[in-house]
Protein backbone atom coordinates (compact mmCIF):
# COMPACT_ATOMS: atom_id res chain seq x y z
CA UNK A 1 0.00 0.00 0.00
CA UNK A 2 1.38 3.33 -1.10
CA UNK A 3 0.19 6.39 -2.96
CA UNK A 4 0.95 4.77 -6.33
CA UNK A 5 0.64 1.03 -6.91
CA UNK A 6 3.61 1.10 -9.32
CA UNK A 7 5.88 1.72 -6.32
CA UNK A 8 5.36 -1.90 -5.28
CA UNK A 9 6.59 -3.34 -8.57
CA UNK A 10 9.49 -5.09 -6.79
CA UNK A 11 7.02 -6.97 -4.60
CA UNK A 12 4.63 -7.90 -7.41
CA UNK A 13 7.45 -9.39 -9.48
CA UNK A 14 8.82 -11.58 -6.64
CA UNK A 15 7.83 -15.20 -7.18
CA UNK A 16 8.20 -15.95 -3.46
CA UNK A 17 5.23 -13.65 -2.84
CA UNK A 18 3.24 -14.18 -6.04
CA UNK A 19 3.37 -17.99 -5.89
CA UNK A 20 1.77 -18.04 -2.44
CA UNK A 21 -0.56 -15.06 -2.21
CA UNK A 22 -2.95 -12.94 -4.20
CA UNK A 23 -1.30 -9.52 -4.40
CA UNK A 24 -3.70 -6.58 -4.63
CA UNK A 25 -2.86 -2.90 -4.78
CA UNK A 26 -4.63 0.40 -5.33
CA UNK A 27 -3.78 4.03 -5.99
CA UNK A 28 -4.63 6.67 -3.45
CA UNK A 29 -6.78 9.61 -4.50
CA UNK A 30 -4.77 12.10 -6.52
CA UNK A 31 -2.20 9.50 -7.57
CA UNK A 32 -1.75 6.97 -10.34
CA UNK A 33 -4.79 6.38 -12.50
CA UNK A 34 -7.43 7.53 -10.02
CA UNK A 35 -10.11 9.82 -11.38
CA UNK A 36 -12.36 12.37 -9.74
CA UNK A 37 -11.30 15.09 -7.34
CA UNK A 38 -10.37 15.46 -3.69
CA UNK A 39 -13.28 17.39 -2.27
CA UNK A 40 -12.30 17.52 1.43
CA UNK A 41 -10.67 20.74 2.52
CA UNK A 42 -8.61 18.74 5.04
CA UNK A 43 -7.90 15.50 3.21
CA UNK A 44 -6.20 13.18 5.72
CA UNK A 45 -4.89 9.64 6.28
CA UNK A 46 -8.24 8.78 7.89
CA UNK A 47 -9.94 9.60 4.58
CA UNK A 48 -7.47 7.38 2.74
CA UNK A 49 -8.07 4.56 5.23
CA UNK A 50 -11.80 4.86 4.64
CA UNK A 51 -11.17 4.62 0.89
CA UNK A 52 -9.26 1.37 1.43
CA UNK A 53 -12.02 0.05 3.69
CA UNK A 54 -14.60 0.69 0.98
CA UNK A 55 -12.30 -0.94 -1.58
CA UNK A 56 -11.95 -4.09 0.55
CA UNK A 57 -15.68 -4.30 1.16
CA UNK A 58 -16.47 -3.76 -2.54
CA UNK A 59 -14.26 -6.74 -3.42
CA UNK A 60 -15.65 -8.75 -0.50
CA UNK A 61 -12.13 -9.70 0.58
CA UNK A 62 -11.30 -11.77 3.67
CA UNK A 63 -8.90 -10.30 6.28
CA UNK A 64 -5.77 -9.08 4.50
CA UNK A 65 -2.05 -8.76 5.13
CA UNK A 66 -1.01 -5.17 4.48
CA UNK A 67 2.41 -4.04 3.29
CA UNK A 68 2.60 -0.28 3.76
CA UNK A 69 5.30 1.95 2.31
CA UNK A 70 5.94 5.44 3.70
CA UNK A 71 2.58 7.27 3.59
CA UNK A 72 0.92 3.89 3.14
CA UNK A 73 2.01 3.07 6.70
CA UNK A 74 -0.17 5.89 8.06
CA UNK A 75 -3.15 4.60 6.07
CA UNK A 76 -2.51 1.00 7.15
CA UNK A 77 -2.40 1.90 10.86
CA UNK A 78 -5.60 3.95 10.61
CA UNK A 79 -7.33 1.10 8.78
CA UNK A 80 -6.21 -1.55 11.29
CA UNK A 81 -7.37 0.67 14.17
CA UNK A 82 -10.77 1.45 12.63
CA UNK A 83 -11.45 -2.05 11.25
CA UNK A 84 -9.24 -4.55 13.12
CA UNK A 85 -11.34 -7.47 11.87
CA UNK A 86 -10.14 -6.81 8.30
CA UNK A 87 -6.37 -6.78 8.92
CA UNK A 88 -4.36 -9.93 9.63
CA UNK A 89 -0.89 -8.34 9.69
CA UNK A 90 0.85 -5.00 9.22
CA UNK A 91 4.30 -4.78 7.63
CA UNK A 92 5.30 -1.12 7.66
CA UNK A 93 8.32 -0.06 5.59
CA UNK A 94 9.75 3.44 6.14
CA UNK A 95 6.95 4.61 8.45
CA UNK A 96 6.58 8.37 8.85
CA UNK A 97 6.82 10.25 12.15
CA UNK A 98 3.50 11.10 13.85
CA UNK A 99 3.55 14.63 12.42
CA UNK A 100 5.48 15.89 9.42
CA UNK A 101 8.96 17.21 10.17
CA UNK A 102 9.35 20.92 9.48
CA UNK A 103 12.21 20.58 7.01
CA UNK A 104 10.47 17.76 5.13
CA UNK A 105 7.25 19.76 4.98
CA UNK A 106 9.23 22.67 3.53
CA UNK A 107 10.69 20.35 0.93
CA UNK A 108 7.25 19.06 -0.04
CA UNK A 109 5.99 22.64 -0.41
CA UNK A 110 9.02 23.50 -2.55
CA UNK A 111 8.26 20.57 -4.86
CA UNK A 112 4.62 21.67 -5.06
CA UNK A 113 5.69 25.20 -5.99
CA UNK A 114 7.81 23.77 -8.79
CA UNK A 115 4.70 21.93 -9.97
CA UNK A 116 2.77 25.20 -9.95
CA UNK A 117 5.39 26.89 -12.10
CA UNK A 118 5.87 23.95 -14.47
CA UNK A 119 2.39 24.06 -16.02
CA UNK A 120 -0.34 26.42 -17.15
CA UNK A 121 -3.16 25.56 -14.75
CA UNK A 122 -5.72 28.00 -16.17
CA UNK A 123 -7.73 25.51 -18.20
CA UNK A 124 -7.79 22.26 -20.16
CA UNK A 125 -5.20 21.55 -22.82
CA UNK A 126 -6.56 22.38 -26.29
CA UNK A 127 -5.08 19.17 -27.68
CA UNK A 128 -7.04 17.06 -25.20
CA UNK A 129 -3.95 15.34 -23.78
CA UNK A 130 -1.89 16.06 -20.68
CA UNK A 131 -0.52 19.58 -20.56
CA UNK A 132 3.08 20.11 -21.60
CA UNK A 133 5.23 21.32 -18.74
CA UNK A 134 8.43 23.32 -18.57
CA UNK A 135 11.14 20.69 -18.92
CA UNK A 136 13.80 22.42 -16.81
CA UNK A 137 11.36 22.94 -13.93
CA UNK A 138 10.14 19.35 -14.14
CA UNK A 139 13.74 18.10 -14.09
CA UNK A 140 14.34 20.05 -10.87
CA UNK A 141 11.14 18.65 -9.40
CA UNK A 142 12.07 15.09 -10.35
CA UNK A 143 15.52 15.49 -8.84
CA UNK A 144 14.02 16.61 -5.53
CA UNK A 145 11.69 13.62 -5.42
CA UNK A 146 14.48 11.18 -6.31
CA UNK A 147 16.67 12.61 -3.56
CA UNK A 148 13.98 11.90 -0.97
CA UNK A 149 12.89 8.51 -2.29
CA UNK A 150 16.08 6.98 -3.66
CA UNK A 151 19.00 9.11 -2.39
CA UNK A 152 19.77 9.56 -6.10
CA UNK A 153 20.56 5.85 -6.45
CA UNK A 154 19.34 5.30 -10.00
CA UNK A 155 18.73 2.37 -12.27
CA UNK A 156 16.26 1.74 -15.06
CA UNK A 157 13.45 0.92 -12.60
CA UNK A 158 13.80 4.04 -10.45
CA UNK A 159 14.03 6.22 -13.58
CA UNK A 160 10.99 4.54 -15.15
CA UNK A 161 8.98 4.91 -11.95
CA UNK A 162 9.83 8.63 -11.81
CA UNK A 163 8.76 9.11 -15.45
CA UNK A 164 5.57 7.08 -14.94
CA UNK A 165 4.62 9.06 -11.85
CA UNK A 166 5.23 12.36 -13.63
CA UNK A 167 3.21 11.29 -16.68
CA UNK A 168 0.15 10.22 -14.69
CA UNK A 169 0.31 13.27 -12.42
CA UNK A 170 0.39 15.56 -15.48
CA UNK A 171 -2.86 13.96 -16.65
CA UNK A 172 -4.71 14.19 -13.35
CA UNK A 173 -3.16 17.04 -11.36
CA UNK A 174 -2.18 19.68 -13.90
CA UNK A 175 -3.82 21.95 -16.43
CA UNK A 176 -6.76 23.23 -14.39
CA UNK A 177 -7.42 25.06 -11.10
CA UNK A 178 -9.12 21.97 -9.67
CA UNK A 179 -6.20 19.77 -10.69
CA UNK A 180 -3.83 22.13 -8.92
CA UNK A 181 -6.01 22.03 -5.82
CA UNK A 182 -5.99 18.23 -5.91
CA UNK A 183 -2.20 18.30 -6.22
CA UNK A 184 -1.85 20.42 -3.09
CA UNK A 185 -4.23 18.20 -1.09
CA UNK A 186 -2.45 14.99 -2.19
CA UNK A 187 1.19 16.09 -1.90
CA UNK A 188 1.21 18.74 0.84
CA UNK A 189 -2.06 19.11 2.73
CA UNK A 190 -2.40 15.36 3.43
CA UNK A 191 0.94 15.39 5.23
CA UNK A 192 0.24 18.54 7.23
CA UNK A 193 -3.09 17.23 8.53
CA UNK A 194 -1.51 14.06 9.92
CA UNK A 195 -1.92 13.59 13.66
CA UNK A 196 -0.29 11.09 16.02
CA UNK A 197 -2.37 7.92 16.41
CA UNK A 198 -4.05 7.96 19.80
CA UNK A 199 -3.26 5.21 22.26
CA UNK A 200 -6.86 4.01 22.41
CA UNK A 201 -6.88 3.73 18.61
CA UNK A 202 -3.69 1.64 18.55
CA UNK A 203 -5.13 -0.54 21.32
CA UNK A 204 -7.86 -1.69 18.91
CA UNK A 205 -5.28 -3.25 16.56
CA UNK A 206 -5.42 -7.03 16.86
CA UNK A 207 -2.70 -8.16 14.46
CA UNK A 208 1.07 -8.54 14.53
CA UNK A 209 3.21 -5.62 13.35
CA UNK A 210 6.64 -5.49 11.73
CA UNK A 211 8.44 -2.19 11.22
CA UNK A 212 11.24 -1.85 8.65
CA UNK A 213 13.56 1.13 8.81
CA UNK A 214 15.80 1.80 5.81
CA UNK A 215 19.19 2.90 7.10
CA UNK A 216 19.95 5.51 4.41
CA UNK A 217 16.60 7.31 4.75
CA UNK A 218 17.64 10.98 4.47
CA UNK A 219 14.34 12.36 5.76
CA UNK A 220 13.30 10.18 8.69
CA UNK A 221 15.88 8.81 11.18
CA UNK A 222 15.31 5.50 12.94
CA UNK A 223 14.21 7.23 16.14
CA UNK A 224 10.73 7.70 14.66
CA UNK A 225 10.39 3.99 13.92
CA UNK A 226 11.59 3.23 17.43
CA UNK A 227 9.05 5.63 18.88
CA UNK A 228 6.29 4.01 16.84
CA UNK A 229 7.34 0.60 18.09
CA UNK A 230 7.10 1.86 21.67
CA UNK A 231 3.66 3.38 21.05
CA UNK A 232 2.41 0.04 19.76
CA UNK A 233 3.75 -1.76 22.83
CA UNK A 234 2.36 0.85 25.21
CA UNK A 235 -1.06 0.36 23.61
CA UNK A 236 -0.91 -3.39 24.19
CA UNK A 237 0.22 -4.56 20.74
CA UNK A 238 2.79 -7.09 21.92
CA UNK A 239 3.69 -8.91 18.69
CA UNK A 240 5.73 -6.07 17.18
CA UNK A 241 9.33 -6.05 15.93
CA UNK A 242 11.59 -3.48 14.29
CA UNK A 243 14.17 -4.32 11.61
CA UNK A 244 16.88 -2.23 9.98
CA UNK A 245 17.91 -2.85 6.38
CA UNK A 246 20.20 -1.00 3.98
CA UNK A 247 18.45 1.34 1.58
CA UNK A 248 16.86 4.76 1.08
CA UNK A 249 13.31 5.85 1.94
CA UNK A 250 11.84 3.65 -0.81
CA UNK A 251 14.03 0.73 0.14
CA UNK A 252 11.44 -1.75 -1.12
CA UNK A 253 12.43 -0.68 -4.65
CA UNK A 254 16.18 -0.31 -4.18
CA UNK A 255 16.68 -3.30 -1.87
CA UNK A 256 13.83 -5.80 -2.26
CA UNK A 257 16.38 -8.56 -1.63
CA UNK A 258 16.30 -7.59 2.07
CA UNK A 259 12.71 -6.41 2.44
CA UNK A 260 10.72 -9.04 0.57
CA UNK A 261 11.95 -11.95 2.76
CA UNK A 262 10.96 -9.98 5.88
CA UNK A 263 7.54 -9.39 4.39
CA UNK A 264 7.15 -13.06 3.48
CA UNK A 265 8.29 -14.27 6.92
CA UNK A 266 5.83 -11.98 8.66
CA UNK A 267 2.87 -12.94 6.47
CA UNK A 268 3.61 -16.63 7.01
CA UNK A 269 3.95 -15.98 10.74
CA UNK A 270 0.55 -14.31 10.81
CA UNK A 271 -1.18 -16.76 8.46
CA UNK A 272 -3.41 -19.42 9.95
CA UNK A 273 -2.68 -21.69 7.00
CA UNK A 274 1.11 -21.20 6.86
CA UNK A 275 1.68 -24.95 6.78
CA UNK A 276 -0.59 -25.31 3.76
CA UNK A 277 1.19 -22.46 1.99
CA UNK A 278 4.54 -24.19 2.43
CA UNK A 279 3.45 -27.68 1.45
CA UNK A 280 4.65 -29.97 -1.35
CA UNK A 281 8.36 -29.29 -1.00
CA UNK A 282 7.93 -25.53 -0.92
CA UNK A 283 9.62 -25.32 2.48
CA UNK A 284 13.03 -25.90 0.91
CA UNK A 285 12.38 -23.18 -1.67
CA UNK A 286 11.27 -20.82 1.08
CA UNK A 287 14.28 -21.53 3.25
CA UNK A 288 16.71 -21.04 0.38
CA UNK A 289 15.33 -17.58 -0.36
CA UNK A 290 15.36 -18.24 -4.10
CA UNK A 291 13.17 -16.00 -6.21
CA UNK A 292 12.31 -15.60 -9.87
CA UNK A 293 11.51 -12.17 -11.28
CA UNK A 294 8.04 -12.34 -12.79
CA UNK A 295 6.30 -10.05 -15.22
CA UNK A 296 3.75 -7.79 -13.54
CA UNK A 297 0.72 -5.80 -14.72
CA UNK A 298 3.05 -2.78 -14.66
CA UNK A 299 5.99 -4.16 -16.64
CA UNK A 300 4.88 -3.14 -20.14
CA UNK A 301 4.17 0.46 -19.21
CA UNK A 302 7.43 0.79 -17.27
CA UNK A 303 9.34 -0.65 -20.25
CA UNK A 304 7.88 2.22 -22.30
CA UNK A 305 9.64 4.55 -19.84
CA UNK A 306 12.99 2.76 -20.16
CA UNK A 307 12.74 -0.04 -17.58
CA UNK A 308 14.91 -3.08 -18.30
CA UNK A 309 13.34 -6.12 -16.56
CA UNK A 310 16.56 -8.08 -17.05
CA UNK A 311 18.67 -5.54 -15.18
CA UNK A 312 20.08 -6.87 -11.91
CA UNK A 313 18.33 -5.37 -8.89
CA UNK A 314 21.64 -4.18 -7.43
CA UNK A 315 22.81 -2.31 -10.56
CA UNK A 316 22.60 1.33 -9.51
CA UNK A 317 24.28 4.53 -10.57
CA UNK A 318 25.09 7.01 -7.83
CA UNK A 319 24.74 10.63 -8.83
Amino acid sequence: MNADIYLQTAQFCDSRLRDRFNLIGLDMRGYGFTTGHIMQEEYSPADSADDVYRFLKALNLPPVHIFGLAIGCCVAVDLAAAHPELVRSLTLCSPLPPTELEDVASGRLEVFNLWVHAFNHDGPNRNGGPPAGDRATLDDLTLGIQQLCFNNERNSLTDALSKQSLATAAKTRAGSPQGLKDSYHATVGWFLTRKPPRREALARIQCSVRLIHCEEDVAYPIQYSEELEERFRAAGVTDVELYEVPGPHYGNIVNPQAINPLLLEHVLHASQNANDILKNGDRQHHASGQSKKLETPFTARLVEHGYNPNEAEDEYDHC
